[in-house]
């Protein structure tokens, strides 16, 4: 059973903080940075983590020929909530939102390539009892993702110490290379525990520690790893979801910048398949901020046009984590993005 916690507190916030901006730090680090005794902020992060509160988690990303998208899904009357916990098992979707406007929920998928796409909506995602309709997005640019999204509540001392323990990546990161058996074992082990120790890495993969590490450090420097710091977000001051679905100009990279200016914009990506190519997340304090969002978008993205909105009435999963009804984790599904897409998990 998971411990409760009501509320978040100052030290909590500023830990959480920490680790979105260094997901591995040493608890000696963290400690000296919050001044905070190490054992202190361990048993504090550990309380946080049973919770369900807050995680760190892994997922591979980056592969030359990967393909992302947004799946947005019509479901048959009285079917959605079924249909989204069953959709929500399968390792390739990596979100799953319920969400208000035309659309019943939306799916952040990521496959192996736009083959590997098609397999899983003609054969899989199609045979779904409860799937009576979709609409698929390829995401075809990333310009912001909920990694580098920060509570920003700690100071620029603290922010400077911290970031002298991060190891500064190679001005040119190296090819990214495909990831072989023991890459996607250690892939997995971080997306279900992204603290998980060098050691413990090392002796369920049959590696050295030096090999872990090494390993590890290719794939983040060569961006097929990404490390990301989580929360519950009815436990922010960002609880609310909202997507923006616009069209700019796709050489306007300055409409892009003023978009991504907006408070509140966790996510942007630049979408084909429909007459929006923006898709814009965010995260507002309520549902009453939407039309100060949208007032920001006109002012200071004049070019950029608002096609429709959808607001996000629950986060069923983010990022491989099966959320409760306050947001809260309660189980992880392995991102086994290059598994078969035609054999999802049987409901």
């Amino acid at each position: 059973m998971q411990d409760s916690v009501a509320a978040l507190d100052e030290l909590d916030l500023a830990l959480i903080n920490c680790l979105e901006i260094a997901p591995r730090a040493t608890w000696q680090r963290l400690g000296m940075v919050l001044e905070v005794d190490p054992v202190t902020v361990a048993r504090r992060w550990q309380r946080l983590h049973a919770a369900g509160v807050a995680w760190v988690s892994g997922r591979a990303t980056g592969a030359p020929d990967s393909c992302l998208a947004i799946v947005l899904v019509d479901c048959a009357n009285g079917t959605v909530n079924d249909t989204a916990r069953q959709l929500a098992h399968w390792p390739h979707v990596l979100s799953v939102e319920h969400i208000s406007g035309r659309h019943d929920l939306s799916l952040l998928i990521s496959v192996g390539g736009v083959v590997e796409l098609s397999r899983l909506l003609l054969e899989s995602l199609s045979a779904v009892p409860g799937v009576a309709a979709t609409s698929t997005m390829l995401v075809t640019r990333v310009y912001r993702m909920g990694d580098q999204w920060q509570l920003r509540v700690l100071d620029a001392d603290q922010r400077a110490r911290l970031l002298d323990s991060v190891r500064p990546w190679p001005a040119r990161p190296p090819k990214p290379r495909p990831l072989d058996a023991t890459d996607r074992a250690l892939v997995l082990r971080l997306g279900e525990d992204g603290r998980t120790p060098l050691s413990d890495l090392a002796s369920e993969t049959g590696s050295s520690l030096t090999t872990v590490r090494r390993r590890l450090d290719g794939m983040i420097a060569g961006g097929r790893l990404v490390l990301r710091c989580d929360l519950a977000l009815s436990l922010s001051s960002w609880p609310v979801g909202m997507w923006v679905w616009g069209r700019a100009d796709p050489n306007d990279r300055a409409t892009v910048e003023a978009v991504l200016g907006v408070p509140g914009a966790r996510v942007c990506m630049r979408v084909s398949g429909g007459e929006p190519n923006l898709a814009v997340g965010f995260s507002l304090p309520s549902v009453h901020e939407v039309p100060v969002v949208e007032s920001r978008l006109s002012a200071q993205a004049p070019r950029f046009t608002v096609l429709g909105t959808s607001m996000v009435l629950r986060f069923l999963k983010r990022m491989g984590r099966i959320l409760d009804s306050a947001g809260r984790s309660v189980a992880t599904i392995p991102m086994e993005i290059w598994a078969d897409p035609g054999h999802p998990p049987p409901p």
